[in-house]
């Protein structure tokens, strides 16, 4: 589970100016130097990745992702996003609104890492998220990506997924950061499963319009 922020001048159809390219140029290089694996990293994957695994209970046999869990992803969106608004509320910040199109965006990366088998801010083949909001005209003063990895649909109800993955958010200082930023009025939420694994890609998109 790993974060990234970064942050820039508004962007327009246009090619970003120096002040921009600057800006990324120092936010990849910070990038670099805030991605620790962490307590809850479990497996040998890129320096972005980590795994999050429980003990399988002696008495249950893991119940596999099927129909009824795509079913409910709209509802656990709703949950993610309920949650999320608690935080912030908590700690006297502004509630994010769901955004469709960054939901399409964090949908997107959530789908594209479980058919791809990656797990990372950068995208195969070039890019990472900002490039994707470029590419899509969204113009924008900040934006930030947290992504997490499980398979916690094997043990818990998908409630329980849902608590658990943003409890895990929260406990990572990098990731609490982006979900508590005070700038940030937009989200954008992705939930992708790999049923034969139990596997959950998790992606937020955050942005300061």
């Amino acid at each position: 589970m790993t974060p990234c922020s970064y942050a820039a001048t508004p962007s327009a159809c246009a090619r970003p100016p120096l002040r921009r390219r600057l800006w990324r140029l120092l936010a990849l290089g910070l990038l670099a130097t805030t991605l620790p694996l962490g307590p809850l990293a479990r497996t040998a994957q890129p320096a972005a990745a980590a795994t999050v695994a429980v003990p399988r209970p002696a008495h249950r046999a893991p119940a596999r992702p099927g129909a009824s869990v795509a079913a409910h992803l709209s509802v656990s969106r709703a949950q993610m996003l309920a949650l999320i608004n608690a935080e912030r509320a908590e700690a006297g910040r502004r509630p994010l609104h769901l955004d469709l199109t960054l939901t399409r965006i964090a949908q997107h990366r959530s789908q594209d890492m479980i058919a791809r088998h990656y797990f990372s801010h950068h995208i195969p083949g070039g890019g990472m998220v900002f490039d994707i909001l470029d590419r899509d005209h969204i113009q924008y003063e900040m934006a930030g990506e947290n992504i997490a990895l499980n398979n916690y649909i094997n043990f818990y109800p998908m409630a329980q997924t849902v608590r658990q993955t943003n409890a895990d958010f929260m406990n990572s200082p990098e990731h609490r950061a982006n979900l508590l930023e005070p700038k940030y009025a937009e989200i954008g939420l992705g939930m992708a499963f790999e049923r034969r694994s139990g596997k959950l890609v998790v992606t937020d998109v955050f942005v300061q319009p």
